[in-house]
């Protein structure tokens, strides 16, 4: 498995990120809608994400090992049809878990660095940062003025319940998504 080098801002200043992107000369993207089929997350960290991302489908095994910038390993491989994956994955039945979200995508890059500006439904934006190594994390978090203000790498479940929210309460996570009483976490 090969390691991942990501970390999260919650709270920062968009126009400010994207003024800073745009004048430092990153590559800038439209934003695009993601769909994803996320299986199997559980309490140990594995789960498989199928993923539609700017016409690429990819299928992705995940395992956090712990929420630090180097912290995830993933294999990853490029599938043709996202529709037909997701039926053949469901049809193995072999994950009990099943989620279908859905979220918006802006991504800049620079000097190897990738900054994703995230919507998700119900919750505030969130900035992604990720290189090929910690030290180019931590490069780009100081080129764009949020040197120390990362969270690491911790995962939807951990924002959403930052936000009073089970994001495993929703099967279906889309920006049509309304809450209930049943999605909110006790533990805020």
């Amino acid at each position: 498995m090969q390691r991942e080098y990501e970390t999260q801002v919650l709270e920062f200043d968009e126009d400010e990120v994207i003024k800073t992107l745009r004048k430092l000369g990153a590559k800038e993207e439209p934003e695009i809608l993601q769909k994803r089929w996320v299986l199997g997350n559980n309490e140990n960290g594995n789960w498989i994400r199928l993923r539609e991302s700017g016409g690429k489908t990819t299928l992705c095994h995940k395992k956090k090992l712990d929420k630090s910038i180097s912290g995830t390993r993933e294999i990853e491989v490029e599938v043709g049809d996202f529709d037909k994956m997701a039926d053949l994955l469901m049809n193995l039945e072999l994950f009990k878990e099943k989620y279908y979200q859905e979220n918006k995508r802006k991504l800049f890059e620079l000097d190897g660095i990738e900054f994703t500006i995230d919507s998700w439904p119900l919750i505030p934006k969130k900035l992604e940062i990720e290189g090929k190594s910690e030290a180019k994390v931590r490069d780009g978090l100081e080129l764009i003025g949020l040197a120390g203000k990362d969270e690491g790498h911790i995962g939807m479940k951990e924002i959403y319940r930052r936000h009073g929210l089970d994001i495993h309460s929703f099967e279906r996570l889309t920006f049509d998504t309304k809450p209930t009483k049943a999605n909110f976490t006790l533990d805020i």
